[in-house]
């Protein structure tokens, strides 16, 4: 009976046993398990990072590339500056002018008047009316018409101008130049021309091309030197 009971005993005890080493066999591939898996994971993890560090480097060359340089204009940039500076010159180019153009505004009879106004106290009017009325007997002349228009038309002669004081010489030559729109450093002989209703100021003395001027213009001019206009 007591052998029956100790055999029973050891048989519990070996089963018990073998049950507590399956248990830790278990336990152990359990762990083991849990280990690779977070291994594997872990390397997952690695490589994911990597690929996406690849990507994000590969962006930045992309848009490195892709942006312009800071010492590169775009061509709109420098066809801006071209246009500044060409303003720039062109205003520097009208500064050094000698002198500059004047304009009346008004119609017709408010530009009259404005002229019959400048033309008071002025040396050159004075001796243009004087001619007229008392050397030529003429006074129905307005600031309409000039005083030597054929100028342009015919070679003159020095008895052409036999009766002309000086004044009116120096206005006959000058005369051939204002009816090309050439302005003048004299003031009074500008304020003169700025009276006659035909004269347009455009050109500075040193603007003028005499080039316009025609062979009687250019003859003319040289006998009324001669004469000390």
């Amino acid at each position: 009976m007591q052998d029956n009971i100790r055999k029973i005993c050891q048989k519990t005890l070996l089963i018990a046993a073998f049950a507590g080493c399956m248990g830790c066999s278990s336990a152990k591939e359990t762990t083991a398990s849990a280990t690779i898996a977070q291994e594997s994971q872990e390397k997952t993890s690695e490589a994911a990072t990597t690929t996406v560090a690849a990507v994000e480097s590969t962006t930045a060359a992309v848009a490195t590339v892709a942006q312009p340089t800071s010492t590169a204009e775009s061509p709109s940039s420098i066809a801006e500056t071209t246009v500044a500076a060409s303003e720039t010159a062109t205003s520097a180019l009208e500064s050094t002018r000698s002198v500059e153009p004047v304009y009346f505004e008004g119609d017709i009879g408010e530009i009259r008047s404005q002229k019959m106004k400048l033309a008071e106290g002025n040396h050159y009017c004075e001796s243009s009316n004087d001619y007229f009325e008392n050397v030529l007997g003429d006074t129905g002349v307005s600031n309409s018409y000039e005083l030597f228009p054929q100028t342009a038309e015919r070679y003159f002669t020095a008895e052409d101008f036999a009766d002309c004081p000086e004044d009116i010489l120096v206005l006959a030559k000058n005369e051939i130049y204002a009816r090309h729109g050439r302005m003048f450093l004299d003031r009074e002989i500008y304020e003169y021309f700025l009276t006659r209703m035909w004269y347009e100021p455009t050109y500075a003395p040193e603007e003028f091309d005499e080039s316009c001027l025609n062979e009687y213009e250019k003859a003319n001019i040289e006998l009324l030197v001669s004469l000390g206009a």
